[in-house]
């Protein structure tokens, strides 16, 4: 396929599914403008990033993906102490908690009155993050042992890795709330692209004040171990991992109607049963402009009542 970000470069279908960016050109174009960044040494680093990743992060082998131990490296804005209310950002896939940040923590903790933003970084590496200066971190790391070719097997696989991470970061967020004596009700959880999805689904399971997915809640790309790279993705089924009993949580999505990584229909299902205010950018796609950032500041304003 074409790179949807406009880029004349060619892709692997597999790509359309690794977010935000497609190809070392439009990495070297955008830069840290984008939530997440590729490699800029492109692809081709992908076997040698791979092995990196697992020895960064302790592993021998794939077996023990996603690491649930200690998060990875959290920045703090704001009021760091007495807040009022607290903001998580989770970043993108091989994105980082420093990349993520840019431009947007401190925005969102002068907008919002006692608030924290707190931004968390995933103890795993993505298999493109090569070289230091290049890192990038992944919060949904997969063994890829399964066999990809099954689709039901691609979305179990996916699955377990979530509801791991989203364990893992609930039980981050308890401490979190415990340490500044808050409770849920004073929590909003947001995610950028590859990060929507633990904002979406963490915020549910916490029960919440709310949730902001930009740029997502999107699909995810499928990791093979024998090939060493992604190999296919699509939607995996998030909704099954919400809640079966109704709860209070309110969402915020804000998208570009042209994001191939967002499947609009299955975003829409998912949310249905919540109260969401839907922003949809026409003619945009997984570019994440900043008036995206104003909009979502603007509804936790309104969500914490200030």
């Amino acid at each position: 396929g074409v790179c949807p970000q406009g880029c004349k470069a060619l892709v692997s279908q597999a790509a359309l599914w690794a977010d935000p960016l497609l190809c070392s050109t439009m990495a070297k174009r955008t830069g840290a403008a984008i939530r997440g960044k590729f490699n800029k040494a492109g692809r081709s680093t992908t076997k040698r990033a791979a092995g990196t990743a697992a020895g960064a992060n302790g592993h021998r082998g794939s077996r023990n993906l996603p690491s649930l131990g200690r998060m990875g490296r959290t920045l703090t804005f704001g009021k760091r102490t007495k807040p009022s209310c607290i903001v998580v950002m989770f970043h993108g896939l091989n994105d980082s908690a420093e990349c993520c940040s840019e431009g947007v923590a401190q925005r969102w903790a002068d907008g919002l009155k006692g608030c924290l933003v707190v931004v968390p970084q995933s103890p795993d590496r993505s298999i493109w993050s090569g070289e230091p200066g290049t890192l990038g971190y992944d919060w949904l790391r997969q063994r890829g042992v399964h066999d990809t070719s099954d689709n039901e097997a691609n979305i179990r696989e996916l699955q377990r890795v979530a509801l791991a991470r989203a364990r893992h970061v609930e039980a981050w967020i308890r401490d979190l709330l415990k340490k500044h004596g808050l409770k849920k009700d004073k929590l909003i959880l947001t995610g950028f692209s590859q990060g929507s999805i633990l904002a979406a689904v963490c915020a549910a399971r916490l029960n919440a004040l709310g949730a902001v997915a930009c740029g997502g809640v999107t699909g995810q790309p499928v990791y093979s171990a024998e090939k060493d790279d992604y190999v296919g993705g699509g939607w995996m089924r998030w909704e099954e991992l919400l809640p079966k009993k109704p709860v209070a949580t309110r969402f915020c999505a804000v998208n570009g109607t042209e994001d191939s990584c967002v499947p609009r229909r299955n975003l829409e299902h998912m949310l249905s049963a919540f109260d969401c205010h839907w922003h949809w950018d026409r003619g945009v796609g997984h570019d994440f402009p900043d008036k995206w950032y104003e909009v979502a500041l603007k509804w936790m304003k309104q969500a914490f009542g200030q």
